[in-house]
């Protein structure tokens, strides 16, 4: 997806995005797997996979705007005790994820990461039965992967996430620019997307 110069500017990039890079870690316990998901383009986003059971469903989140997937090692026993494995992944240019990160990057890297994070549960012997979770403006991941409805997504939960990415823009990040309309940017809102889908939904 080409960066559309309403949104993906940079001036815009630096005010929705905080980015924290991180060395890829060493010292995890032994139930955290890094993943390292190459989705194309020479595109790898990091992550970290939180093993509770192989035999319990997995949740894969995409988190909100000031975290990286290394924050969740203090929230996964949470998880656990709801008897679910969770994965993590980092946006561009979050944690150890290569690139920068811009908005339609959340959406045309969404599923990619889903496809291949499918592939690596294959793998490693996972229990076939994936939710997605979208934090924040991880919730745009979620809308995107949510609308095209994949055959195995048991899914969609958003946490805190936001419906028009016009009000988010201009309400929430107070970005305001002649380029930037409720029209313009109709297709890239969660509101639209969600219209889309024919799987479960739950939103906190």
């Amino acid at each position: 997806m080409e960066k559309k110069i309403s949104i993906d500017d940079p001036a815009v990039s630096n005010i929705v995005f905080y980015p924290r890079k991180i060395a890829m870690p060493n010292d995890l316990n032994p139930n955290i797997d890094i993943l390292r998901l190459n989705i194309g383009n020479g595109v790898e986003i990091g992550g970290l996979f939180y093993k509770n059971d192989v035999k319990n469903p997995t949740i894969l989140l995409f988190h909100g705007n000031g975290e990286i997937a290394l924050d969740y090692r203090y929230i996964a026993p949470m998880f656990f005790e709801i008897n679910v494995n969770l994965a993590v992944v980092d946006f561009r240019g979050y944690g150890f994820s290569s690139g920068e990160p811009y908005y339609t990057s959340l959406i045309s890297d969404a599923m990619p990461i889903y496809t291949v994070f499918r592939e690596w549960m294959n793998q490693n012997g996972l229990l076939n039965s994936l939710f997605i979770l979208g934090r924040s403006l991880g919730s745009v991941c979620a809308a995107e992967i949510g609308s095209y409805n994949p055959v195995d997504l048991r899914g969609i939960i958003f946490e805190s996430g936001f419906a028009s990415v016009y009000n988010m823009m201009t309400n929430t990040f107070g970005i305001s620019s002649p380029n930037l309309t409720s029209d313009s940017l109709e297709e890239y809102s969660n509101d639209t997307k969600v219209r889309k889908f024919k799987k479960p939904a739950l939103i906190i």
